[in-house]
């Protein structure tokens, strides 16, 4: 049994009201036989920093948790007072990520192009059908089952409610209808599971791989440009197969597999991809 947690970074608000320029919704994988001890080394961080095994890290509480940032509007409810604690903190979750035996599969949503092709469309839905239609290709390589939890605070909707009903009904139409636009994904079981990501270890940890992936399309670097995704989340990207580079070399087929960036033609926008 593989369980995945699901985090978005990004929002799905307008573009003209200051919405983000792209969503990700990332799952990070867990066998079920590795939560315990993978949530057991996360506690002990936490205690070690914040005397509180409960207490919630995510991607923005952790940066903005650095005492030189003065700014006020970029406040986070895990500051730290000392600028060698708070790179002592940085280095070992970075070494924590990079331990993790977890797989990752990321989609990244250009909104604009997007709502060009289908104008009022939910962005989140769409993000959430291509996620799901791979997890079920790494459960079928794995001839193993599935379960999803999914944090149900989605930026920029207000109706968290209609959304969370939106979510569960594409869900199910996954799971137990075929002949549509989808790929069917009979070896997820269960119906979408909610869960508070303070409550959450394996949706915090989801945060922290997804904000990289969300960083690099949205500020439009590329591979070199930023360490957290270079060195934690990419290596952490689901293939199962390899493919010939312009060098004639054997590489991941990681686009397409565990990164997609939708819609398609998008990805001349975008410096990562050239």
């Amino acid at each position: 049994m593989f369980l995945m947690y699901v985090d978005e970074s990004g929002d799905t608000s307008a573009l003209e009201q200051g919405g983000s320029r792209v969503l990700a919704l990332s799952g990070c994988i867990f066998k079920e036989s590795d939560k315990q001890g993978i949530e057991e080394e996360l506690r002990k961080i936490k205690k070690r920093y914040y005397q509180d095994p409960d207490i919630e890290i995510k991607s923005n509480y952790l940066r903005y948790a650095n005492p030189s940032i003065k700014d006020p509007l970029k406040k986070s409810p895990i500051k730290l007072y000392e600028q060698k604690m708070y790179d002592s903190l940085q280095k070992d979750i970075q070494e924590y990520l990079k331990s993790l035996p977890i797989t990752l599969i990321s989609i990244v949503i250009d909104k604009k192009k997007y709502w060009e092709r289908y104008p009022a469309q939910n962005p989140y839905s769409a993000a959430y059908v291509f996620l799901l239609e791979r997890f079920q290709t790494f459960l079928q390589f794995n001839e193993a089952l599935g379960l999803c939890v999914v944090d149900p605070r989605e930026g920029g909707v207000t109706n968290k409610r209609k959304m969370d009903k939106e979510l569960n009904d594409t869900h199910q139409l996954l799971r137990w209808e075929k002949g549509g636009f989808w790929k069917p994904c009979p070896r997820i079981i269960e119906k979408i599971l909610f869960s508070d990501s303070a409550l959450t270890a394996g949706i915090q940890i989801a945060d922290l791989y997804c904000y990289p992936i969300f960083h690099l399309f949205q500020y439009n670097k590329k591979s070199g440009e930023y360490q957290w995704f270079d060195e934690i989340s990419w290596p952490k990207l689901y293939f199962h197969g390899n493919i010939k580079n312009e060098e004639d070399v054997f590489v991941p087929q990681i686009l397409g597999t565990g990164l997609k960036c939708f819609p398609d033609v998008t990805k001349k926008d975008f410096r990562s991809f050239e």
